[in-house]
Formats: structure tokens, sequence, C-alpha cells
């Protein structure tokens, strides 16, 4: 949490200490805010259907936004560190909240979704959820899942 933390003050300091000069143009706010609340709208999204299709059934969540990504929810906590990364882009120190972003990303984030992974290989359906889902990244060019309606058979 020291290195979010870092990362998202960090910004602030260099954004203010530098002045106007280095702040963002309006295309680029266009960019940050986008990136924001679309960050927001996926982490909790995926947060609310886990939460209710858990409380419904067990098992192997293969369907929703669950269905191209395995871990939408910390793709949209990773956009939302980004946009506040991404105020500082024309300051000439514009790479330091993201070595602190990058290194919570490796070292916390990264460990989660491969014991996360580890758990959910249990299922009968695993194999075939993840040829048709990314780790983190959606890939969306991948086909659906065998019954055509996103659930592994």
């Amino acid at each position: 949490f020291f290195g979010m933390g870092v990362s998202f003050w960090s910004n602030i300091v260099l954004l203010v200490a530098g002045g106007s000069q280095y702040e963002p143009s309006p295309a680029q706010l266009g960019v940050i805010l986008t990136l924001f609340i679309f960050g927001n709208w996926l982490h909790h999204s995926a947060d609310v259907q886990k939460y209710f299709v858990l409380r419904a059934r067990k098992g192997l969540i293969t369907d929703g936004l669950f269905s191209r990504c395995r871990n939408p929810n910390y793709l949209g906590e990773m956009m939302i560190y980004g946009s506040f990364a991404a105020f500082i882009w024309n300051h000439p120190l514009w790479w330091f909240p993201w070595i602190w972003l990058v290194q919570v990303w490796t070292c916390l984030f990264y460990p989660s979704w491969l014991a996360k992974d580890q758990s959910m290989s249990r299922y009968p359906q695993w194999a075939q959820y993840t040829s048709t889902s990314g780790l983190i990244i959606p890939w969306p060019v991948v086909g659906r899942g065998s019954d055509g309606e996103g659930h592994a058979e």
C-alpha cells in the first residue's frame, strides 16, 4: 500500500510544484477522465457481478465481465491508478509514479492473480475457461465458451 500511496501523492506533488506549465491539456484530461470513469465502472461492476453470482451459485464465473478476463476488477483498479499517474504526462518526471505502480502491480497484484488461478484450477471447466480468457488483458479475438453463452461445459 505504500507504493500506491507514493504513486498517488507523487503525482500531486509533482503537478503542483511544477506549476501550470506541466498541466495536462484538455485532450489529455479527456483521456484521463475516460480511463478513470471506465476503470471505476469495470472495478465495481466486476465486484458486484462476482458477489451476486457467488451468492446464487458456487463455482467458476465464466460469463459477463469474466468471460474474456479472469481479473476484470484488478484491471479496473489498474486503470484508476493509471489515470492518476497520467496527470503528469507533461512533466519531466512522468515516469516516477509509473515505477511505483509497476512495482505494486508486480509484487502485490500478480501474485494474487496466480494464487486465484491456482485455486480456481480445481474446476473441471478451468482449461476451457483459460483458453478463452486472459489473466488481466481481455482476449476479444478468441471464441466464446463451448456452449455459445460464455459458459464452459
